[in-house]
C-alpha cells in the first residue's frame, strides 16, 4: 500500500500569507489608533464639562464668581501681573510659571496697604482652588492624549498649585484682569471659559515663536487643516492639533476644530488686537498670542478698544496656558 504524502505549504504562499495579514494590519491599525483617540477626545470632553460644572458650583458659594486666586488689582494697569514664564529661564522656578512657589498663599491689597499683594503667580491656580474644594480631582486635569501625569501632592491643603505643567492639560480664561473680564456667571454664553491647553508652549514649556503670520492670515471659511498650527497641541501634537475641547460660560463643552470659537469668532487663545471692527476682524479671528504681546502681561482684551479697560474686553477668550 502506498502512503499518501502530505502536502505542504510553499515558501511562495506562505510569503503570500504573511503579505496578506501585513496588508490587513496596516489597514486596520490606523482605524484602531483613531478609534482610540476618539475615546480619549471623549475622556477630554467629560473633563472639560467637569471643570465647568466645578466652576458653576464654586460661583454658587462665591458670589457668582469662578475662581480667581487672590493678586493685586491695582498693578492691572500699572506693572501688570506676571503669569507668562519666562523665555529661556527655569519652567519650574519662574514667576508665572506653574508650580512657583505653590506652598505660599497669594494675597490681594488692602485699603490699609495698598502697595500690597501678589502680582506674579501662575493662572493654574484658579484650578487648584477647585481642587481644594473637593469639587474636582487632580486627574480631571489630565488629558488622555496630552501625554502628562496626575499631580501626586498628597497633603492638597498645603499647596495653591500643581506642581508642573505636565500635571495639568486645560487652559483657563486668564483671571488676573478687570472684573468684567474675570470667569463668572452672567457672561454671554458664547464666551469660551476653559479648553484644551493652547498651542504657544513647546513640549519643554518655553515659548513657540508662533506670530500672526504663522500659519498666513485664514478666515473662518478656510479649512480646518490649515488652522492646526493654531489649535491645542492636546489632540494631533505641536503644530499639528485637530481642534480642541472648549467650555463655554453656560457649562457645556464642545470639539471645536479651529480656536476662532468664541464670540464673532474670537481665538480662544489669543489677545485681541487694536480696535476690532468688522474691517479689521484679523485682530479678533487671530490675536497675538499673550508671551508676544506688545502690552506687559496682557490681560483678555487689553487696550483693544483704546487704553485701559473697556466693557467690551469682557467679550475677549484668553485661555492660557
Amino acid at each position: 500500500m502506498v502512503k499518501k504524502r502530505l502536502r505542504g505549504f510553499t515558501l511562495i504562499e506562505l510569503l503570500v500569507v504573511i503579505a496578506i495579514i501585513a496588508l490587513l494590519i496596516s489597514i486596520l491599525l490606523p482605524s484602531l489608533s483613531r478609534a482610540r483617540e476618539l475615546s480619549k477626545r471623549l475622556v477630554c470632553a467629560s473633563n472639560t464639562k467637569g471643570i465647568g460644572t466645578s466652576g458653576k458650583i464654586y460661583a454658587n458659594d462665591n458670589g457668582e464668581k469662578w475662581p480667581t486666586p487672590p493678586f493685586k488689582r491695582g498693578a492691572i494697569d500699572e506693572e501688570g501681573i506676571d503669569y507668562l514664564p519666562a523665555a529661556g529661564g527655569d519652567p519650574y522656578n519662574d514667576p508665572g510659571a506653574v508650580g512657583y512657589i505653590r506652598d505660599q498663599e497669594t494675597f490681594s491689597e488692602t485699603p490699609i496697604d495698598p502697595g500690597a499683594g501678589s502680582t506674579e503667580m501662575s493662572v493654574t491656580r484658579a484650578y487648584w482652588m477647585l481642587v481644594r474644594s473637593g469639587d474636582i480631582t487632580v486627574t480631571q486635569f489630565i488629558c488622555p492624549s496630552s501625554g502628562g501625569t496626575p499631580d501626586d501632592t498628597e497633603n492638597l491643603d498645603l499647596y495653591y498649585d500643581f506642581t508642573r505643567y505636565e500635571n495639568i492639560s486645560y487652559g483657563y480664561q486668564v483671571p488676573f484682569g478687570p472684573r468684567d473680564t474675570q470667569p463668572r456667571e452672567g457672561m454671554d454664553n458664547r464666551q469660551i471659559i476653559a479648553g484644551d491647553r493652547g498651542p504657544f508652549y513647546t513640549p519643554g514649556y518655553e515659548p513657540r515663536p508662533l506670530e500672526l503670520g504663522d500659519p498666513p492670515p485664514l478666515d473662518l471659511e478656510d479649512s480646518p487643516k490649515l488652522w492646526r498650527p493654531m489649535n491645542s497641541t492636546n489632540h494631533g501634537g505641536q503644530a499639528n492639533g485637530e481642534g480642541q475641547n472648549a467650555l463655554f460660560a453656560d457649562g457645556h463643552a464642545s470639539f471645536v476644530r479651529i480656536p476662532a470659537a468664541g464670540i464673532d469668532g474670537d481665538n480662544m487663545y489669543t489677545l485681541m488686537l487694536e480696535e476690532w471692527t468688522n474691517t479689521n476682524a484679523y485682530n479678533r479671528i487671530h490675536g497675538d498670542s499673550p508671551h508676544i504681546s506688545a502690552a506687559k502681561n496682557p490681560y483678555p482684551g487689553q487696550d483693544a478698544f483704546g487704553a485701559g479697560a473697556s466693557k467690551y474686553a469682557s467679550t475677549d477668550s484668553l485661555i492660557f496656558p
